[in-house]
């Protein structure tokens, strides 16, 4: 009796996997699952530094998102951790977020400078410094950087293959990066241009494509098209920030460059000198500085720390520019997804449709 209840048992067990096995095999057709954040109110404010060590960030419910190929092309697979919390006075939205990655990409379109030792003699007269054929990029480094997409849904959006609040990232980072109907509020963070001077990108995707919110942007290229031969380079402090991931666009911290520049101010050394921190001379790629307008609405900082990515950012619930961005209501719910882009431009992982919530009881 023993062994025929243990044999019907295993024939039970081997039935169970074949079903559960055969239905794994296939590509479900359902419907995305309503995976909800919580947004909760608080009365203190976390600072945004990057940090996240904030009594509110370890009171506030957390989710766990999974970020990878199925809503993005080919970025790899992340997990997400994202919390939320909001202010009723002011009315203010914070977000927290953090994942792995075990490099820190902060140096895309380095300009490199390939020329002889310089060291400015007769610089009146020799040009030898600014010529095109002293400058380059290599190949491996072109948009190395870490980003990070939040597309919120400001009017039903979508396209051919479906609905936002269905198909998420599928339809705000593919086909040219455009709904082709409805509008899409996007809030583009990179390490190397916005990171540095503590905002993310305020942006929004119609039916035209990405554009950018009214005002002055954050960044802008910082060589002589269709040359490589860097347009400013750091003067004094830089306005604080690293000389080596970034020019600083402010009035006395960014100077034209000219063929005088006998050194590299990163570095302190002569340019093409061998004993340069890096092994060669470089300028940064990009001219960074506080944006302006509604394109100034997306305060972000965010600090790499022994492979975590860990990003704070804050907006007012209500910009004033709702032809640009969503606004937040606590009594509503809205559809938004993530993307992760993993030192790149194109190649990214995203998430599946997500919901906003906000709770409206103080929580702490």
């Amino acid at each position: 009796m023993k062994k025929t209840f243990l044999l019907c048992f295993a024939l039970g067990l081997l039935a169970l996997f074949l079903v559960l096995g055969s239905g794994c095999s296939e590509r479900t057709t359902w419907s995305a699952p309503d995976v909800g954040l919580e947004s909760v109110m608080t009365s203190h404010p976390p600072r945004i530094d990057g940090r996240a060590f904030d009594t509110e960030w370890f009171l506030a419910p957390e989710l766990i998102v999974a970020a990878g190929d199925e809503f993005g092309n080919a970025g790899g697979n992340f997990y997400v951790r994202i919390k939320s919390v909001y202010t009723p006075y002011p009315d203010t939205v914070y977000f927290l977020l953090q994942w792995r990655d075990d490099v820190d990409d902060v140096f895309p379109d380095r300009l490199i400078y390939e020329g002889q030792l310089w060291h400015a003699r007769n610089c009146s007269f020799d040009m030898g410094l600014v010529a095109p054929e002293s400058w380059g990029k290599r190949p491996r480094e072109i948009e190395r950087e870490d980003r990070l997409c939040f597309a919120f849904e400001i009017t039903p959006a979508g396209d051919a293959s479906g609905a936002f609040a269905s198909r998420g990232c599928k339809i705000a980072c593919h086909g040219g990066m455009r709904p082709t109907s409805g509008l899409l509020d996007m809030w583009y963070w990179l390490d190397a241009r916005t990171n540095q001077v503590g905002y993310c990108d305020d942006m929004y995707a119609d039916s035209a494509g990405l554009s950018g919110d009214a005002g002055e942007s954050i960044w802008r290229i910082n060589w002589r098209d269709p040359t490589f031969v860097p347009k400013f380079i750091v003067r004094r402090d830089n306005g604080g920030l690293s000389p080596a991931k970034i020019v600083f666009d402010a009035g006395a911290f960014g100077r034209q460059f000219n063929q005088c520049d006998t050194i590299n101010p990163y570095s302190g050394k002569v340019w093409g000198d061998s004993l340069n921190p890096d092994g060669f001379d470089y300028v940064p790629g990009y001219l960074s500085k506080p944006p302006t307008g509604s394109r100034a609405d997306v305060f972000a900082k965010a600090e790499w720390r022994e492979g975590l990515w860990t990003i704070e950012i804050n907006r007012a619930m209500r910009t004033g520019h709702e032809s640009e961005d969503v606004a937040f209501y606590p009594d509503r719910t809205y559809n938004f997804a993530i993307a992760i882009m993993n030192g790149s431009r194109e190649i990214h992982s995203g998430s599946a449709p997500l919901v906003l919530r906000f709770n409206t009881h103080f929580m702490f």
